[in-house]
């Protein structure tokens, strides 16, 4: 009986040892990481599948993580259709797997560019305590800072001290990094610019500009990416502290952002009316009170429905509505002016027949000023004025199939200019397009098919992509700044439009028409709309975009551009 008893207390012990040794050791936390969703117009799943089989891993290594197999994931995935996996959806394949973590996020390549954007959620807290947004050039920038990630998740799931970007302990008083936080300084942390309000990653070589130009390209920075089609985009102190904001639109969205030294942050959001249409935002000092005004043209019932708004007592009120113009600002070397058309209704499909107006304040309200030496006919979206050659002020305009024209201050007809044999009027035309929109304006020509008959509907109206001006080698002559957005079925046809690339010209006039000092390498994605104006308030300007992602374009991000001025060679 003694020895029965021995028996069992040791059956007991070999039992139990297990156990007592996993409650030793802590409880094993189960892990699942997800594929990254992918944006770019390449085929990049290679980086995609890099990052995942490095964070399994790196995990992995730990025998107190058990991490999901890749074939469990795929299956819990399978209920996602291919969407990109919103927190919820995250929670709740944590919740069906039965995990205490779950790891997820994006891979986006802009250009030669990676930017990564990856969270970690404690499924039991519905959290993200943990996250990481970098941008790299190529896989070998993106191995340190994946690395730092599963380092930070290990040492967060298992309690311990979170590890310094290359391995080195830190305190248990610093706590874990979180979301918040700035980024981990890695391997090629040299190649990092500090400003006053920021840092900007280089992440683009020396060639990004593809000529010998007066620019030296010094890197780049890219804000989270949002679930929205932005429309138009500028730039400019709206609420007068000294300060600029960058103001983006979608179709019916007003969004006021800041780009403080380690985020990009929503300051306020105004939203219109569902069957609003959003089309241009500009941002100057019209009124000249000192504070900058927000300049929205908005589509509404058929005809624009403009509205103005400005921050007064506080908070941002709309001072003028329902204006009768497409509005446009442009620079001036006498400051920048606000540009006015009426909509011409003698033809559906014409929308900008009308002569074009400087819109002035004057008692109390927006009213149309003097007729602008413009050609009738020139759409007000796609135009500036600039000394170009001797200084002479000339109209530089994108027409109706894109083609950038110069011409001489004039009010005739663009039917007069563009005549068989020419026009002294008209001085040159580029061979190249340029431009590139799908901003569509939506006239609903269901209810507008008088006149076309019920067998065809008129032509789609887009509205034409912005012109800077700008002075960036400081050689004191007007360079030309404007984006070309590039489709993979060209611009034959004219109801169908799909921007997948895009490249970014500098042109300047050299005696016979707009020459062309230097362009960027291609840009994976739609450029919707673009400045040059100090984003993050360093006394500095940059190129700044508004930036569509995907065949639907419905995520967005704002990418900025550090330049620099070099003594041309």
């Amino acid at each position: 009986m003694k020895r029965f008893l021995f028996f069992l207390c040791i059956l007991g012990v070999m039992i139990s040892g297990p156990v007592w040794a996993e409650q030793a050791q802590g409880t094993v936390k189960q892990v699942a990481v997800l594929p990254f969703t992918v944006h770019s117009s390449e085929n990049i799943t290679y980086v995609r599948d890099g990052i995942w089989d490095m964070l399994i891993s790196r995990l992995s290594a730990s025998e107190k993580i058990r991490v999901s197999s890749k074939q469990e994931v795929k299956e819990a995935l399978e209920k996602l259709e291919n969407k990109e996996p919103t927190i919820a959806d995250v929670y709740g394949l944590g919740k069906r797997m039965n995990l205490d973590y779950a790891v997820w996020g994006s891979v986006t390549k802009i250009g030669n560019s990676i930017s990564i954007d990856a969270k970690l959620l404690d499924v039991s807290t519905y959290k993200t305590p943990l996250g990481v947004f970098e941008q790299s050039q190529g896989m070998d920038e993106v191995i340190p800072r994946i690395t730092d990630f599963a380092n930070k998740i290990q040492a967060h799931v298992l309690g311990l001290a979170p590890p310094v970007a290359g391995g080195s302990s830190q305190s248990p008083a610093a706590g874990v990094t979180g979301s918040s936080a700035s980024p981990s300084r890695g391997p090629g942390e040299s190649k990092v610019i500090s400003t006053r309000q920021g840092t900007f990653t280089s992440v683009i070589n020396p060639a990004f500009m593809t000529s010998s130009n007066p620019l030296a390209h010094k890197g780049f920075w890219m804000s989270p990416q949002y679930t929205k089609k932005f429309k138009g985009m500028d730039i400019g102190d709206v609420d007068g502290d000294g300060k600029n904001e960058v103001v983006v639109i979608d179709g019916n969205t007003v969004m006021i952002y800041r780009k403080n030294e380690a985020s990009f942050v929503l300051l306020q959001s105004f939203s219109g009316k569902s069957y609003d249409q959003y089309l241009t935002v500009d941002v100057a000092d019209i009124n000249g009170n000192g504070i900058d005004e927000i300049i929205v043209t908005n589509f509404l019932n058929g005809s624009p429905s403009s509205f103005v708004m400005e921050f007064q007592n506080g908070k941002y009120e709309t001072i003028a509505s329902n204006l009768r113009w497409f509005m446009r600002v442009i620079n001036t070397d006498e400051g920048p002016v606000l540009l006015g058309q009426t909509m011409s209704v003698i033809k559906k499909d014409k929308p900008f027949e009308n002569p074009i107006h400087e819109i002035v304040w004057r008692g109390g309200t927006y009213r149309e000023g003097n007729r602008m030496p413009i050609p009738e006919g020139v759409e007000v979206f796609g135009l500036t004025m600039a000394k170009l050659d001797a200084g002479a002020e000339r109209i530089v305009a994108l027409g109706e199939y894109d083609r950038l024209h110069v011409y001489r201050k004039t009010r005739k007809f663009l039917s007069q200019i563009h005549t068989i044999g020419g026009s002294e009027d008209l001085i040159w035309t580029s061979e190249d397009l340029f431009g590139g929109s799908n901003n569509l304006i939506n006239f609903d020509w269901d209810e507008r098919r008088e006149g076309y008959g019920e067998a065809s509907t008129p032509d789609n109206v887009y509205v034409k992509t912005r012109i800077l001006t700008c002075d960036i080698n400081k050689d004191g002559k007007t360079e030309i700044l404007i984006i070309k957005n590039i489709s993979p079925t060209g611009r034959t046809l004219k109801n169908f439009r799909m921007f997948t690339r895009s490249e970014i010209y500098n042109l300047q006039w050299d005696g016979l028409g707009l020459a062309e000092n230097w362009r960027t390498q291609t840009i994976q994605g739609y450029v919707a709309d673009y400045q040059i104006k100090d984003m993050d308030n360093d006394g500095k300007d940059e190129v700044v975009l508004a930036v569509g992602l995907g065949s639907s374009l419905s995520r967005s991000v704002i990418v900025a551009y550090d330049i620099d001025v070099q003594q041309a060679p």
